[in-house]
């Protein structure tokens, strides 16, 4: 799926995480990723569970999807995503799952610790040419 910006959709960029306290692993990422200035025309909005009958508001963030109106914007969402895993990953285990209509990236381990390697290859498997 060429991220082409003649389309006039947006873009949605769905980003999961498994690993320790994901619910709060998912906020940190969410204001990581909306106190970045060059993302200030990017939404980033939580996906949550639903509610359970013993809650009175929604449940734990499954997700976060980032909505992209400029195409131009993408890779400032995946160097967004990789520098947060870089600056997590010496004191935490996880696996980041980016996910661009039909396709899918994971991402674990050492690949983690290289933020500029992670973003280039989100762009590259997620279909923005470098």
């Amino acid at each position: 799926m060429p991220l082409s910006p003649d389309s006039g959709d947006p873009i949605r960029v769905e980003i999961t995480l498994d690993g320790e306290d994901s619910d709060s692993a998912l906020n940190e990422l969410r204001k990581w990723l909306r106190s970045d200035e060059e993302l200030a025309g990017v939404r980033v909005d939580p996906v949550t569970s639903a509610a359970r009958p013993d809650q009175m508001s929604g449940g734990l963030i499954e997700a976060l999807v980032a909505t992209v109106t400029d195409p131009g914007l993408i890779g400032a969402v995946f160097a967004g995503v990789g520098g947060w895993a870089a600056a997590r990953a010496s004191n935490r285990r996880t696996r980041v799952r980016v996910t661009v209509g039909d396709r899918e990236v994971e991402v674990e381990g050492p690949d983690l610790r290289d933020p500029e390697g992670m973003a280039r290859r989100l762009r590259e498997d997620l279909g923005e040419a470098p």
